[in-house]
């Protein structure tokens, strides 16, 4: 018969062999993660950790003296991601999916890691599908992310190309984050006013970099960056462009008010798209700019020098009557096409018969300046043309400002050596050619000095006034500045001067000077500079490379421009 004890004895043996079977795989599986695999999973648990990812902060706008918007943020779908979370061996994963070159990819996430811990941006402004296609995989790239940024973009990015310039990924191992920085024109040179303060974000990421949940607090909004006003009127810059392109050549122009010393066009045709750079530009889209012939990445309207050929007269003509050497009255030999000197033909454009020196201006004589630039000084003049805007920048914000050259006996030696140069280069010297070498920009400023009596004030560009150029020193009367101003005038005026055809027929009173310099090889380059006082005191200069005559070609493409602002101030009365 079998007692109470005996019948309950079985069960219990079973439950204590099951105890004990759980315990040992318990005790197995402990050993298992802290003994054998302990130092693998300690790891993997330090690398649980809060990161903070940089927010951009969207950079400054930048507008003309309108309000008109140059450069401005749009939403764009972004990459970035945590070097020291990325599996290296994900790159041509990584790369198919943005459909992006693999040698550009392993360039931006080799520069990614002088700052592993912090998120780099990659690549911006993708398209809905491609961002997708990378968010639908991001389980299998830790440390990559898909955020909406701000992505710079670029209003009437060709007139404007070389002023704003570009921003690009930040290039300095110092400040690489993924970070946008100016690499070109203003973008650069005020990068630190347009940047803004970048914010933070907190995010709990899981052992594999994935984003498990957003860290609730310490997040710190961004700070947009300074907006930037500019004195450009952008009427007036699309105008310039589309008048330079008519002529079929390369070119530039400048306007600047002559009162105030602002800036109101910086033209250089032709120009290229900003927002191919945003981002990197393709290597298709690079060569197509690098081999265009007509460069349209030389600036030329400041950071190209060129001989300025007869509108220089203007300045050889102040320092012909400040120096003494000629007035109002003197009227040199007769211009008979041809000036005979040691034993060299210095010949004129035309035959202009004797002249006073406004008419000589009007007509452009070269013979007249031949004559008494002779009895003059080479560092004399250049020392007076420094005055006027020559020789060096002129402005402290235009990047790549190019100097131009004046003729020195200094230069000329070392150019020339001892005794191998001689009045010859002084007297091709006076009517712009030869070592003379000038910006449009620089030309602009020699008519607004005389327009102005020598009280221009210093150049702006950007309204605030916290950029400036170069104050003048002209060194001229105003009995000279009076003579100098005649001979603009009947330049326009006299059915004999140079720019009469061109801009004789404007409504208002117009003082100018052409230029037909000489290249070398090609076509002569077309230039004009000059003024007007009413009904706004601007001073301007154009050029157009291998145009040919000055007041034939250049010439219209000015009274373009004037006739577009005269219109703009109609509209504004």
């Amino acid at each position: 018969m079998r007692t109470s004890s005996s019948f309950n004895e079985k069960p219990y043996r079973s439950i204590m062999v099951i105890t004990i079977a759980l315990f040992l795989i318990l005790t197995g599986k402990l050993f298992d993660l802290q003994i054998v695999n302990g130092g693998y999973y300690r790891e993997l648990s330090s690398r649980n950790h809060i990161r903070s990812v940089i927010r951009p902060a969207p950079r400054g706008i930048i507008r003309d003296r309108n309000g008109v918007v140059l450069a401005d943020n749009v939403p764009a779908f972004t990459v970035s991601l945590v070097s020291v979370e990325f599996d290296s061996t994900n790159t041509l994963l990584l790369g198919n999916l943005l459909q992006m070159n693999q040698q550009v990819l392993r360039a931006r996430l080799d520069a990614a890691q002088s700052n592993p811990y912090r998120s780099t941006r990659i690549i911006s402004g993708l398209t809905v599908e491609d961002a997708g296609r990378v968010a639908d995989n991001l389980y299998r790239l830790g440390g990559v992310s898909v955020d909406i940024l701000p992505r710079r973009r670029y209003s009437h990015s060709i007139s404007f190309c070389h002023l704003i310039g570009y921003v690009g990924l930040a290039d300095s191992t110092r400040v690489f984050e993924g970070e946008l920085s100016g690499r070109t024109g203003l973008e650069r040179i005020l990068n630190q006013r347009l940047m803004g303060e970048h914010g933070v974000v907190r995010e709990v990421v899981d052992a594999h970099g994935r984003v498990v949940e957003r860290f609730q607090g310490g997040d710190v909004e961004p700070s947009p960056g300074e907006n930037v006003t500019l004195t450009l009127d952008t009427r007036l810059q699309l105008i310039a462009d589309s008048l330079i392109m008519s002529t079929g050549h390369p070119g530039a122009a400048v306007v600047l008010d002559y009162e105030t010393g602002e800036i109101l066009v910086l033209s250089s045709v032709p120009g290229f798209d900003l927002n191919q750079f945003i981002g990197g530009i393709s290597e298709e889209n690079w060569d197509r700019i690098l081999n265009d012939p007509a460069k349209p990445l030389l600036n030329r309207s400041w950071a190209t020098t060129y001989p300025p050929g007869s509108v220089y007269k203007i300045v050889s003509a102040a320092w012909l009557l400040e120096s003494g050497i000629v007035n109002e009255n003197t009227l040199p030999d007769p211009c008979y096409g041809t000036f005979h000197f040691a034993g060299s033909d210095f010949r004129c454009w035309s035959t202009h018969g004797r002249l006073n020196i406004a008419g000589a201006l009007a007509q452009s004589c070269d013979t007249y300046f031949y004559r008494t630039s002779m009895l003059g000084d080479m560092d004399e003049m250049a020392d007076f043309s420094g005055g006027y805007g020559m020789g060096a920048p002129v402005t402290e914000i235009l990047p790549g400002e190019a100097s131009g050259a004046l003729p020195t006996r200094e230069l000329l030696n070392e150019l020339f050596g001892q005794g191998g140069w001689g009045l010859g280069n002084l007297m091709i010297a006076s009517i712009g050619q030869g070592e003379v070498l000038a910006t449009p920009i620089q030309i602009a400023v020699t008519a607004g000095l005389i327009a102005s009596s020598g009280n221009l004030p210093a150049l702006s560009i950007v309204v605030d006034k916290s950029y400036s150029g170069r104050n003048w020193e002209t060194n001229t009367s105003e009995e000279t500045f009076r003579i100098v101003r005649e001979g603009m005038r009947q330049a326009v005026e006299s059915s004999r001067g140079t720019m009469h055809n061109s801009m004789g027929y404007l409504p208002v009173v117009v003082f100018g000077k052409s230029g037909t310099a000489e290249t070398g090889s090609g076509e002569d380059h077309a230039w004009v500079t000059g003024y007007i006082e009413e009904p706004q005191p601007i001073a301007f200069a154009v050029i157009i490379e291998n145009g040919g005559h000055g007041g034939a070609v250049a010439g219209p493409v000015a009274a373009g421009i004037i006739e577009k602002m005269l219109e703009i101030a109609y509209e504004t009365e």
